[in-house]
């Protein structure tokens, strides 16, 4: 017998002790059979074992196409687990209210005061239409079932309009949970202020009626080709890698524009003559040396131990691209307040700026301070640094924290609001019109109606 038989009823037809002595010897004669295949044939065979071998170990070792490793950039995936991870959650957009309040429990301060302020009052259709409706830079946007519309909106500053529509958009889009419906002003101009509800990029502190929403900048400012907030972000974390804390520049830096106002003139006033000072005002209509051969990148100031950051008009958006660099910021006492602000500490163990007088007085002490490591009331240097990087760039703005932001407004703004109508009569005594046009239409048109041509 060669081989196993074909058909079951041969061995049905054996006895069970014949049965097995056949299969016994049947499988002996096909191992042995076997075993003789592999000598004759050994070469090719561990050829094979040899290139199967050689490209498991390849691909176990260097991974060419394998993807990158979980923690080599923020994956934003919505792998929150309780506890902030810079790298794992910096671009999860994907929050709940309950993710949020854990990753970012100190961010929500001005939405809570908004609220409370209105807890006892609250706002009202006639408050939102009686707000003058032709302002630059004025837009009156609705959330409805999860869709953002625009029921007016006047001649804008710049590209801040489309910038901050377009962050709420995604926050809306890229929300876990159902958002609640809401109408509201928002004026994009530096100054804004208001008696009624608005929302705004700064308030000072007596105007307790505005409510504090993020800088169009965390979107992008290109008018002045800053970019994109995330592309700020990315080339500083880049700059520190490639400038490390004891190989910066150690100076303190600023560059701007005197707008007229007179806390940039103090400190140009203060810095003159200083071996520790690079600061220059820019003449933006100065083609030939102010404007572009002074001018710094974003990211270029990170080369730079400290930055200076003075208020504008009203407040500045340079603080918050500042805030992405290891380097210690020097700010003057502010009169403006943005929505992350209170995040500032200027003194103790949590240190993350140095504060100094408003008309720069005390600057060049401040700065002896810093440069000899004198600690005084303050760290050292190349903490406050840290400090700042790990409290802004690494945890509350991030874009995760602006899209937590986002929405939790719209929840606190809610909670203290009218319902509104999505419908308005449309000439017949029908509530069949709508009320707002989508915002995809306006981001593309920049206009709230057009004529076919």
């Amino acid at each position: 017998m060669k081989g196993f038989p074909i058909r079951t009823q041969y061995w049905e037809s054996l006895p069970p002790t014949v049965a097995w002595d056949e299969k016994k010897e049947m499988l002996l004669r096909n191992t042995t059979c076997s075993f003789s295949m592999i000598r004759r044939r050994r070469y090719p065979i561990l050829v094979f074992a040899t290139l199967l071998l050689t490209a498991l170990l390849y691909n176990k070792l260097y991974h060419p196409f394998a993807p990158l490793p979980r923690d080599a950039h923020p994956q934003g995936r919505g792998e929150f687990d309780g506890t902030w991870n810079y790298t794992r959650d910096a671009k999860n957009l994907q929050m709940t209210e309950s993710q949020c309040t854990q990753a970012f429990p100190d961010l929500y301060k001005e939405i809570d005061r908004a609220v409370e302020d209105r807890r006892l009052n609250h706002i009202t259709l006639k408050e939102i239409e009686d707000m003058p409706q032709e302002d630059d830079g004025f837009l009156r946007p609705m959330i409805y079932d999860q869709q953002l519309y625009l029921i007016n909106a006047t001649y804008g500053i710049n590209s801040r309009g489309e910038a901050s529509l377009s962050a709420l958009h995604r926050a809306i889009l890229t929300s876990p949970e159902p958002l609640p419906n809401i109408e509201f002003t928002m004026m994009v101009d530096d100054l804004a202020e208001s008696a009624n509800p608005r929302w705004t990029y700064s308030r000072q502190k007596s105007m307790s009626s505005l409510w504090l929403m993020p800088d169009f900048a965390y979107w992008s400012w290109p008018e002045p080709k800053i970019g994109a907030y995330r592309e700020i972000q990315m080339k500083a974390e880049a700059m520190d890698a490639k400038v490390p804390w004891d190989s910066k520049i150690d100076k303190l830096v600023w560059r701007g524009a005197s707008l007229e106002v007179l806390v940039r003139e103090q400190l140009v006033n203060a810095t003159r003559g200083k071996s520790w000072a690079d600061v220059k005002m820019l003449v933006w209509s100065d083609d030939a040396k102010g404007k572009s051969h002074d001018a710094i990148t974003m990211d270029g100031h990170c080369q730079y131990k400290y930055m200076a950051h003075t208020e504008g008009i009203s407040y500045s958006s340079r603080l918050q691209n500042l805030q992405n660099c290891r380097s210690v910021i020097v700010a003057h006492k502010l009169s403006w307040l943005q929505h992350h602000h209170h995040l500032m500490v200027s003194s103790g163990p949590n240190q993350n700026f140095v504060e100094v007088a408003k008309d720069f007085s005390d600057l060049d002490q401040a700065m002896e301070d810093l440069r000899s490591g004198t600690q005084g009331k303050h760290l050292k240097a190349e903490q406050i640094a840290e400090n700042n990087v790990k409290t802004f760039r690494e945890w509350y703005l991030t874009p995760a924290a602006e899209a937590c932001y986002w929405r939790q407004l719209i929840r606190g703004y809610a909670s203290v609001s009218f319902e509104p109508e999505f419908y308005k009569d449309n000439g017949m005594g029908e509530k069949t019109q709508w009320r707002g046009l989508p915002v995809e239409s306006y981001l593309l048109m920049r206009t709230m109606e057009w004529r076919l041509q």
